[in-house]
C-alpha cells in the first residue's frame, strides 16, 4: 500500500502561513493541511485566502485540508447557543476558504471541555445537533466534513461517547483519527472498531506517555507497526497529516526527517 503523506502548516502556529509553506516544501512536504490559529492564518479575510491559493499554486503544493478554528467560546457543545453559533461560523467559514482553496476535508473537534463537572450528556446533544447542520452545509459545498478524536479526558473523548455523537450522523460525515489522542487514552483499538468504517482523514503525531506532545512519528511511544496494520486491515487509503510541533528556523530539516522516518515507520 503506498501511504499519502502530509502535513499541517499549524507546526508553527505562531508563523505567517505562508513562510511556514515555503519552510515545509523546502523539507520534502507536497501537499497540507491548512492551520487556523491567530496570527497565522485568517480564513475570514478575502485577501488572505486569494494569497494562500496564490502561494499554494506556486509552490507546488496540494491543500488537502483545513483544520477549522477551535477552543474557548468556539465550542460545538457549549450550552450557551450564542457560543455555538459563533462556533458553527468559523468552522463555515474556514469551510469556505476550504473550498475556494480547492482542498477536501474540513476537520473538527467535538468539543475541547474536560467533561469533569459538565452535563456530558447534554453537551453531546448539542454537540451532534451542530455537527448535523455543519454536515449539511459541507455537503451543499461538496466538501467532507472530519470529526477528530478527542483527547481522553475532553468530552466526547470516550470511544463510546465519541461514537454515540458520529453514529447519529449521516454517513457522508467521516473521521479523523489522531494518533496521540486515540492511544493516550488506549482506545485506538476501540476506535477502530466503532468507527473506523468511517475514517477518512489521520493527524500522525507522537507521546511520550502523558501529554499530546505533537512529536515527529518515532520519537515517543506509540506502536507505529500496530498502526500500520490497523490502518490496512480497515483499507485506509486517506492522507497521513503529520501534525507536529516545530520551530520555523529549523523547519526545512526537521520536516524532512519526519517525512523520511514516517515513511520507514509505515513501510
Amino acid at each position: 500500500m503506498k501511504w499519502r503523506l502530509a502535513a499541517s502548516t499549524g507546526c508553527c502556529i505562531d508563523q505567517p502561513i505562508q513562510q511556514t509553506i515555503d519552510g515545509l516544501r523546502q523539507g520534502n512536504v507536497t501537499a497540507v493541511e491548512i492551520g487556523t490559529p491567530p496570527r497565522h492564518f485568517n480564513p475570514w479575510q478575502q485577501s488572505e485566502v486569494a494569497g494562500l491559493a496564490e502561494h499554494l499554486a506556486a509552490s507546488s503544493v496540494t491543500p488537502v485540508a483545513i483544520h477549522a478554528p477551535f477552543g474557548g467560546m468556539l465550542d460545538l457543545t457549549d450550552p450557551n447557543p450564542h457560543h455555538r453559533y459563533a462556533a458553527l461560523g468559523a468552522i463555515l467559514t474556514a469551510a469556505s476558504a476550504l473550498r475556494a482553496l480547492g482542498g477536501t476535508y474540513v476537520v473538527v473537534h467535538v468539543s475541547d471541555v474536560p467533561r469533569a463537572n459538565h452535563d456530558v450528556g447534554e453537551r453531546l446533544a448539542n454537540g451532534t445537533q451542530a455537527l448535523r447542520s455543519l454536515a449539511a452545509a459541507c455537503g451543499h459545498m461538496r466538501i467532507t466534513l472530519a470529526v477528530e478524536t478527542p483527547l481522553p479526558h475532553l468530552i466526547g473523548g470516550h470511544p463510546d461517547e465519541f461514537a454515540a455523537v458520529v453514529g447519529a450522523l449521516d454517513r457522508a460525515v467521516g473521521v479523523c483519527f489522531d494518533t496521540s489522542h486515540a492511544t493516550l487514552g488506549h482506545h485506538w483499538d476501540r476506535l477502530i472498531e466503532l468507527v473506523g468504517d468511517r475514517l477518512v482523514h489521520v493527524h500522525a503525531n507522537d507521546h511520550r506517555g502523558q501529554f499530546d506532545d505533537h512529536l515527529p512519528p518515532g520519537q515517543g511511544i506509540i506502536n507505529w507497526a500496530h498502526i500500520r496494520d490497523t490502518l490496512e486491515l480497515v483499507q485506509y487509503r486517506g492522507w497521513i497529516v503529520l501534525e507536529l510541533a516545530a520551530r520555523i528556523d529549523t523547519l526545512p530539516a526537521f520536516m524532512s526527517a519526519a517525512v523520511r522516518r514516517t515513511e520507514e515507520l509505515f513501510s
